[in-house]
């Protein structure tokens, strides 16, 4: 078997490598055995880290409020009511008052109150036709309005408390009652009218429509009234 022999060259090289991987293997050796003794003397701590808490102001707080979902919109329809709307109708006209009168159907003469939003006066014609004087002036597409008032006059007096205490007993009773006043000769007069109306036809019709005896005996008068003109244009 053929031996295989180093030159010095080659002898000594194979030396110091050998030298060089004892002392590579030496210093991972050494540098191993520090690195455990260093963690054994190191002392860990955990620190819990709170979490940060943000102050809300006491105003801001009071200011970030739910708003509740806004309700939806009701739709009120208004049915034709004539004690209703007597009663509500004005207690007082006077002689230089301009008004707008008209004749129409019950649903036309709450239309027309409703939308004029003036003082009036209404009065039935018929079943289901009324007398509705607006004191003012208004024009409507139904009809050209006309500018005259007339009433049954029940009482007049210089007395303008008195007739207002009787035209409010009326009303009570169920008559469309109000206060009218006029001058003459220096003095001031007031009226207890039942009845608003274009014409003196209508006044007269209505005129012979009511229970005169028992307005006679809540006025205290001894007889009846008249159909008359209050306002003219």
């Amino acid at each position: 078997m053929a031996r295989i022999t180093l030159s010095d060259g080659q002898s000594r090289f194979l030396f110091w490598l050998i030298v060089v991987i004892f002392g590579v293997a030496i210093a991972l050796l050494s540098w191993n055995i520090y690195l455990k003794f260093q963690l054994k003397n190191v002392k860990v701590e955990i620190v819990e880290i709170k979490p940060v808490e943000i102050k809300i102001p006491e105003e801001i707080e009071a200011s970030i409020s739910l708003t509740p979902p806004p309700t939806p919109l009701l739709v009120e329809f208004e049915e034709f009511d004539y004690e209703k709307l007597r009663d509500e109708m004005a207690n007082f006209v006077s002689e230089d008052q301009v008004v707008s009168s008209f004749v129409v159907k019950k649903e036309d003469a709450l239309r027309i109150i409703r939308r004029s939003g003036l003082p009036y006066l209404i009065s039935p014609v018929s079943t289901d036709t009324y007398s509705v004087v607006l004191l003012g002036e208004f024009e409507d597409f139904s009809q050209i309005a006309q500018r005259s008032l007339y009433g049954v006059f029940v009482i007049t007096t210089l007395s303008e408390s008195l007739s207002k205490e009787l035209a409010y007993d009326l009303r009570v009773a169920g008559y469309p009652s109000y206060v009218y006043a006029f001058q003459k000769l220096d003095k001031k007069y007031y009226s207890v009218v039942v009845g608003a109306f274009p014409t003196l036809r209508l006044a007269e019709e209505y005129f012979e429509k009511l229970n005169w005896e028992d307005i006679m005996k809540r006025v205290k008068v001894n007889r009846p009234g008249y159909a008359g003109r209050l306002i003219s244009p």
